[in-house]
């Protein structure tokens, strides 16, 4: 079978998304071999997947799209994991010859493909992006950042062909873990995307949540990922909102907020920095998020309408997606309010428009094809290649 390198881009919302496709690929007896973090080490090595690590630059960082002067330090941690990925993969290709790479859109995968010279395929963790939103002053390219690139081009002979290619890695083929109904704009895009859906694999990661609590409660589940910083004051707000709800309220607060900055909750709040999220869904009856596509793919999962309050990257457009097919109702975080977040939330819960709009594209992702349709065309494209 086939020896297949992966490189991850270390944040859940990309790391997560590509379990499903290792897993088919180990059981089938492709030997792979996933560069990432120590973070991700154990979740990839259960999978039967060889594990090989790199420093992690980017965990630390906040990360505020909209504002340029927080980008740069998340580029040079970019462009710093891109130059260590290399290192890892200079080693590797000493002892292996791989028959492909696949990586994630974010980080050093074309780098990689280019030093290695091999066929590639993408991983595309939310929809696809037009070209048009690359076309935005993200990164500049500073003393540091040109001192990075020279350096990883003095030492692995290969160089992006822009800035932004470090958000924008594609591969021959890129897979999309999502539906053609889902994916907005469908029609302009070209047959190097391939929808499979998402796929759901129960993290095997120890917890202490008392699930239990949840049963035979209305439950609204609040979690704005792992990325963002400076939440305390919307956690404050959360807390005014439902102090006299009626049900539980599970409040992930991620581990970069200041529990002595949030206000004191009520018992029916379960405030935790992390919650087991698949089985916390399963028992969820509205879901309160940011709109990161690895949450919102969980939450069509289990079939719970949301109200989705994006930030920035892709989170605007999810948002609106879900909205234009009544899966979801959208607020703007610079003018919300608790009682808007309360009556919103009530909203939802009492209509069957929003459940129904989620079960439309749930069934999307089912006829999608998962990840026997990945290995399907990825075997047909290696079989194109090696006639070639």
């Amino acid at each position: 079978m086939a020896k297949i390198l992966l490189i991850t881009f270390p944040a859940e919302g990309h790391v997560n998304p590509m379990l499903g496709i290792i897993k088919a690929m180990t059981d089938r007896g492709d030997e792979v071999h996933a560069v990432t973090t120590e973070h991700y080490q154990e979740r990839i090595k259960r999978l039967g997947a060889h594990v090989h690590i790199h420093p992690d630059y980017i965990r630390t960082l906040s990360v505020e799209e909209s504002d340029l002067d927080s980008m740069q330090p998340f580029f040079h941690a970019m462009l710093q994991t891109s130059y260590d990925i290399l290192e890892v993969v200079e080693t590797l290709s000493q002892q292996h010859s791989f028959d492909l790479v696949y990586f994630d859109m974010f980080g050093a995968g074309e780098l990689v493909r280019d030093y290695l010279h091999i066929p590639s395929i993408g991983s595309n963790p939310s929809f696809v992006l037009q070209e048009a939103h690359f076309d935005t002053p993200l990164y500049r390219k500073d003393e540091k950042a040109a001192h990075l690139l020279e350096k990883i081009n003095e030492r692995f002979g290969v160089q992006p062909t822009r800035l932004m290619q470090f958000m924008k890695n594609r591969g021959e083929l890129n897979m999309v873990y999502t539906s053609e109904y889902f994916q907005p704009s469908v029609d302009a895009l070209n047959d190097s995307y391939v929808f499979i859906g998402p796929s759901f694999l129960k993290r095997a990661d120890q917890h202490q949540f008392p699930l239990e609590a949840l049963e035979q409660e209305k439950v609204v589940f609040i979690s704005m990922g792992t990325v963002l910083g400076d939440t305390e004051a919307f956690f404050n707000l959360c807390i005014d909102a439902f102090a006299d709800f009626d049900g539980k309220v599970v409040l992930a607060t991620g581990e970069k907020v200041d529990r002595s900055l949030l206000k004191e909750a009520p018992s029916h709040f379960l405030i935790e920095p992390y919650v087991p999220q698949l089985e916390v869904l399963e028992l969820t009856d509205v879901f309160v998020t940011h709109g990161g596509m690895n949450s919102v793919n969980e939450g069509i999962h289990y079939h719970v309408p949301m109200v989705v309050i994006p930030v920035d990257k892709d989170q605007p457009m999810v948002a609106q997606r879900l909205t234009e097919l009544s899966a979801a109702r959208a607020l703007d975080k610079d003018q919300l309010t608790a009682k808007q977040l309360r009556e919103t939330v009530e909203t939802v819960l009492e209509s069957n428009t929003y459940r129904d709009g989620i079960e439309k594209i749930e069934k999307s992702f089912q006829t999608a094809g998962g990840t026997e349709k990945a290995l399907r065309v990825i075997d047909q494209f290696m079989q194109a290649k090696q006639t070639q």
